[in-house]
């Protein structure tokens, strides 16, 4: 027999087994009751996430990653149902012998049976895409509501995947029983245990077998893919399942099977899995979210590929918190850690549940000089070298997510708003792998506000604990003493109020000439009772680069609300392309009292106002309160350079026009629309030549809150309970019609 009509009779025979299931009465009977358990299931998600204090989140995650009662429990149940007549149905009435000898093999008709219940399965579940489509109309007034296609594929592929391996096993127990019945309640049986054996993951004490358990624990399968990520290695495991369990089904129905078959069933089935366990191993994992959020960034992946191991990283972090909770931070990290040791061989990562190992988890943080709180909390320990070249480096919980707040936190526990971990990650890694910091020395004596000073409007303190968190030392420097430059790799100039020395810009001068690095924040500075702008001593130095500072103050209605008059804005556009900017296009940042610039070859601008701003003569008005007005015959139109770049010999110049933009009222980690620190980082990355510190943004996750009226409420009720069921039971009438036409 050929390929062509070994295949043709498959699905002659899977059609046959599809038509059976179409008119027989009992089929839509079941269809009609699973979609009506389907409807009230995701009417009563809907009820519950309406609730003011239920947790937000993406619907449908709850839905295909639910419960055991809203999503296992019917599916299970279906294919146990579908099932258990494909064989057990032939057995009893006397016909399989007969069906055999068609003539068809064992395999053509376990598989063509096989293909006729998955299609049929399928078709099932088809309905319920009316869930997308009322959510999607209900958030049509409100798009912040909108559901996500990505997260919503992966969940109905996990469902066909379940299903798939469900009733391959369902496939097999009919074909070992006489019964439907005793072959559904195998199923049924079998299909639970295999389930269920996922929360043992934390209950047994076999490394290895807590790791198999996990590995293919399902219920993990199903949250992943409700989130959005699909890891390959599930393809491959329900490919091996099925083919395993049909494999077996077919000598079981074989007439003429004896030991030699039995032997031959088991290698390949074996085999099957050992293939599929793998492939599984060397599967990616994909990331259909719309925005990403668990993919590394090119920047990270830069990083880790760059990285001197072995890097061990140690998670000691609790699995669950009270109540059976599962802890948020540790899915994070279990998450950031799987891809970053996929894309760099030289970690080696770790998952330590302090609640199970306690005795070791205090060992390690003895040795990291931690304290029980971290022991409760959670902490990442990150260590390379031996002996005396061991270096060490930790992260807190507080540095790697930032958790939402809110009475719904209290109901529910905590959930993350956005997680740091990517970033604070890479940073430890550097550190450890790296050792010597990257001094950047600053200049003082000039009135520049104090990296310790915490005043809101007087300090750089927030500034000082970037660059300190960048991995970076930061130095205080004599520019008057001679080699005092010598041992630094970036110099910053911020906030001078005075101007610099002529001896201490000829230091800048030649420290620049050797290949120095220079970044110069300096803004709009006013004195009372002096007219003009204040210098900062190193226009001369700068203009030779090409960067001249003017007389005027830039002015730039603002983007953003709050923002007080033009004097301080913040800027969306302007952006050019370059290494510093690139990451920033479309994202704000704020400026306060920018002083003009222009360029002449070779720098360029990295942002610049647009024709809406100009720069503004009338410098001592600014001083009296007076509103500034624009004046055709004095002023500058836009677009007007805020901060610029040079690149010659072997230095580099960044300079940014406003200096009061980084004082600590401005530069709060926790201001989440403004930028600022991610430009000083990436100017800083770019002036050392090390892209790896350009800033990697926090990422979001999706915390969809569900706001229904009433009405919306009480239409999807009715469209769940009633318009479901009775789809599938105007279906089987008409069938039923049709037949006794």
């Amino acid at each position: 027999m050929s390929a062509y009509e070994w295949t043709r009779s498959v699905l002659h025979l899977a059609r046959r087994e599809l038509l059976s299931l179409f008119v027989t009465p009992l089929a839509y009977l079941v269809g009609g009751l699973f979609l009506l358990n389907q409807g009230y299931n995701f009417w009563l998600l809907l009820q519950v996430l309406n609730d003011p204090f239920a947790a937000p989140g993406p619907v449908m995650q709850f839905y295909f990653g639910g419960s055991f009662f809203i999503f296992w429990l019917p599916v299970i149940f279906i294919c146990a149902t579908l099932s258990m007549r494909s064989l057990a149905e032939e057995r009893g009435q006397g016909t399989l012998e007969a069906l055999l000898t068609a003539p068809l093999t064992p395999g053509q008709v376990v598989l063509g049976k096989y293909l006729g219940v998955l299609v049929f399965y399928v078709a099932l579940w088809i309905p319920t895409l009316v869930f997308y489509v009322l959510l999607a109309s209900a958030a049509s007034a409100t798009p912040e509501m909108s559901p996500e296609l990505g997260p919503i594929a992966s969940g109905y592929l996990g469902t066909f995947l379940v299903g798939a391996s469900f009733l391959a096993v369902g496939v097999l127990s009919s074909a070992l029983s006489r019964s439907q019945l005793a072959a559904a309640l195998s199923t049924f049986v079998g299909c639970t245990i295999v389930l269920l054996a996922g929360l043992l993951v934390d209950q047994v004490d076999t490394a290895w077998l807590s790791q198999v358990l996990e590995r293919t624990s399902l219920l993990a399968m199903m949250q992943e893919l409700a989130q959005g990520i699909v890891d390959g290695r599930w393809l491959w495991y329900h490919l091996g399942a099925v083919v395993a369990a049909l494999v077996l089904a077919v000598v079981v129905i074989d007439p003429r099977r004896d030991l030699l078959r039995w032997v031959v069933a088991g290698a390949v089935a074996l085999s099957a899995l050992q293939f599929a366990a793998f492939a599984g191993r060397h599967a990616d994992r994909a990331d259909w979210t719309e925005g990403k959020v668990y993919t590394l960034s090119e920047r990270a992946r830069e990083v880790l590929g760059q990285l001197e191991g072995p890097i061990d990283v140690t998670v000691v972090v609790p699995a669950n918190l009270g109540a059976g909770r599962p802890n948020p931070l540790f899915g994070e990290l279990r998450e950031v850690l799987t891809r970053m040791t996929k894309a760099s061989p030289a970690l080696r990562v770790r998952m330590l549940d302090p609640d199970r190992g306690r005795q070791e988890a205090e060992r390690l943080l003895d040795d990291f000089a931690l304290s029980g709180r971290e022991l409760a909390d959670g902490v990442v320990l990150v260590r390379a070298g031996q002996g005396p070249r061991l270096r060490r480096a930790h992260v807190l919980p507080e540095e790697l997510v930032v958790y939402a707040t809110g009475p719904d936190v209290q109901t529910n526990g905590p959930r993350v708003k956005a997680f740091l971990g990517e970033e604070a990650l890479l940073s430890r890694f550097l550190e450890v792998s790296a050792p010597r910091k990257i001094r950047v020395c600053h200049s003082q004596g000039h009135g520049e506000p104090a990296f310790d000073n915490l005043e809101p409007y007087a300090g750089y303190a927030h500034l000082g604990d970037l660059i300190k968190g960048a991995n970076l030392e930061l130095l205080a420097v004599d520019l008057q003493s001679e080699g005092g430059l010598d041992a630094c790799d970036l110099l910053l100039v911020a906030g001078p109020k005075g101007p610099l020395a002529a001896i201490e810009a000829s230091r800048i001068e030649a420290y620049l000439a050797g290949g120095g690095d220079l970044l110069v924040l300096s803004g709009a500075n006013f004195m009372n009772g002096s007219p003009g702008l204040l210098r900062n001593g190193l226009e001369e130095l700068l203009a030779n680069y090409g960067i001249r500072f003017g007389s005027r103050v830039v002015l730039h209605p603002s983007e953003m609300e709050g923002d007080s008059g033009l004097i301080t804005f913040t800027l969306m556009t302007g952006w050019a392309e370059h290494p510093v900017t690139r990451s920033l296009v479309m994202r704000p940042v704020s400026f306060v009292q920018v002083r003009e610039l222009a360029l002449d070859a070779p720098a360029v601008p990295l942002v610049a106002v647009d024709e809406r701003g100009w720069a503004e003569s009338d410098v001592d008005g600014f001083q009296v309160g007076a509103i500034p007005v624009f004046d055709a015959g004095r002023d500058q139109l836009g677009p007007v350079p805020v901060a610029a770049a040079v690149e010659r010999d072997q230095s580099r110049i960044v300079v940014i026009a406003s200096d009061a933009f980084a004082l600590n009222a401005y530069f709060r980690d926790d201001v989440a629309y403004d930028h600022g620190r991610d430009f000083v980082l990436n100017a800083i990355g770019w002036l050392t030549q090390r892209p790896q510190l350009l800033g990697i943004r926090p990422r979001a996750r999706e915390h969809v809150k569900l706001v229904l009226l009433p009405q919306q409420l009480e239409r999807m009720k009715w469209v769940c309970l009633l318009g479901l069921p009775a789809f599938a039971l105007g279906l089987g009438l008409l069938m039923w019609w049709r037949r006794r036409q």
